[in-house]
């Protein structure tokens, strides 16, 4: 086993919003809890954590020195950042013991080339991105690998009983039939497009019914302006009659 990377740290006096203070002189406030201890607050140099922490991730077994009482073994268990630039505002570590086996989360590295995608052109589904294994601490791996490449077909599966690991050290917690990674033939983008093609139509369709309609209101309303003179018409024959009463009457 590689020895576990060291990482300074000291007791942290200054606590709640004061902690600003920290963050601005470089230092970044966290707290050590677990282990049927109680918590310790604690500060440690903010590069540092932030370079070691991009190879550590939270599967690292880490040596926490600068305290009373030795060196502490820990795992990193949730950082916290501003959301809006990302800088690191805190950092939990949880104690752990080297002959008690733990829960982690590990993450899934995906390689190799699928030739289900490369000569069939299949899509990947990537169903899975972490999977949470029991181990001892220093057994933890920083990742698990995912060969594609033994997809080779379409509709061809990957299942967690499928990934490699050495079992006399790690214990994977998840369903051992859960899909990690699938290639799919690309039936959605085939299926959107007869779709699409279809509502096209039924859209011409539409607009033509509506175009053939107007002629006809047109129609109607153009034998509704030729009743018109025709009634203008009628008015000189009313006047007419009675200027013929009035012969009739000389």
């Amino acid at each position: 086993m590689a020895e576990a990377p060291k990482l300074e740290v000291r007791s942290r006096v200054i606590l709640g919003k004061k902690v600003g203070r920290l963050r601005r002189e470089g230092r970044l406030p966290g707290v050590i809890f677990g282990g049927h201890i109680d918590s310790a607050p604690v500060e440690t140099d903010t590069a540092s954590f932030q370079k070691g922490y991009r190879r550590w991730g939270q599967t690292t077994l880490l040596s926490l020195t600068g305290l009373d009482g030795g060196e502490v073994p820990v795992l990193v268990h949730d950082v916290s950042r501003e959301p809006r630039t990302g800088s690191l505002l805190h950092v939990d570590f949880v104690r752990v013991s080297l002959t008690e086996k733990t829960h982690a989360v590990v993450p899934l590295h995906f390689g190799g080339e699928s030739p289900a995608v490369k000569t069939y052109g299949g899509v990947m589904v990537h169903a899975l991105s972490d999977v949470r294994i029991e181990a001892f601490p220093q057994d933890i791996p920083h990742q698990i690998e995912v060969d594609l490449s033994k997809i080779e077909q379409i509709e061809d599966t990957l299942y967690i009983r499928d990934l490699v690991i050495d079992a006399s050290k790690i214990q994977i917690l998840n369903d051992a039939d859960a899909v990690v990674a699938k290639a799919v033939a690309p039936r959605a983008v085939e299926e959107v497009k007869p779709v699409a093609a279809a509502a096209e139509a039924e859209a011409v369709e539409g607009e033509a019914a509506a175009e053939g309609a107007a002629p006809a209101a047109g129609a109607a309303a153009g034998a509704a302006k030729g009743a018109a003179p025709a009634a203008k018409g009628a008015a000189p024959a009313a006047k007419g009659a009675p200027a013929a009463d009035a012969k009739k009457k000389g």
